[in-house]
């Protein structure tokens, strides 16, 4: 990546090479905000599947659009443009968010059990609560209305959610360029 610029190196089909944005850190273009956007609305059966995307990196674009707005792949000179969204992007989207739905739900849950088991080791800890039932009791519901927000918030809600998006962004660039391999495959075979 040439970072004086900003830009990254691709090398076309035949060769040339291509200079576009870093339109992310790791280097592949899946996901824009607006093709996710248009997959979700889409398997929902609130948009049509067809339309216009860039060849590239399949963000939807406008009927005289000559520029990606997302790769900045000039439609003019090199790749085209396609008018549906290849079901194989569709599933690597789904992919990534059952993985990061994945460590959300896992690390949440871990916050659910940690409260409860918190809460019973307080009341279980504490000889005057373990004597008394009405107090313990109170004092436990008050534990769980608490801890459960508050540790399924900050298991699942930062870590979770950290540790998610990174193992699927890993996968979602696994799978980017496995395609591409298909992709010149399928051109030059």
């Amino acid at each position: 990546m040439d970072k004086k610029q900003n830009r990254i190196t691709l090398e076309t089909n035949s060769g040339e090479k291509k200079y576009i944005h870093n339109f992310s850190i790791d280097g592949c273009p899946l996901f824009s905000e607006r093709l996710e956007e248009h997959l979700v609305a889409v398997s929902r059966g609130e948009s049509p599947s067809t339309g216009r995307f860039c060849g590239f990196c399949f963000t939807p674009t406008g009927p005289e659009s000559e520029v990606c707005a997302h790769c900045q792949s000039d439609f003019r000179l090199s790749k085209k443009t396609v008018e549906i969204v290849p079901l194989v992007i569709t599933e690597i989207l789904r992919e990534q968010r059952k993985i990061e739905a994945r460590f959300v739900n896992g690390f949440a849950y871990l916050g659910v059990l940690l409260a409860v088991l918190g809460g019973l080791a307080v009341v279980l800890g504490i000889p005057y609560l373990r004597d008394h039932l009405i107090p313990a009791t109170i004092v436990y519901a008050l534990i769980l209305l608490v801890g459960v927000r508050i540790f399924a918030g900050v298991l699942g809600g930062y870590f979770g959610d950290n540790i998610g998006y990174s193992r699927a962004r890993k996968k979602t660039v696994q799978s980017w360029e496995e395609l591409k391999i298909a992709m010149r495959e399928n051109l030059h075979g």
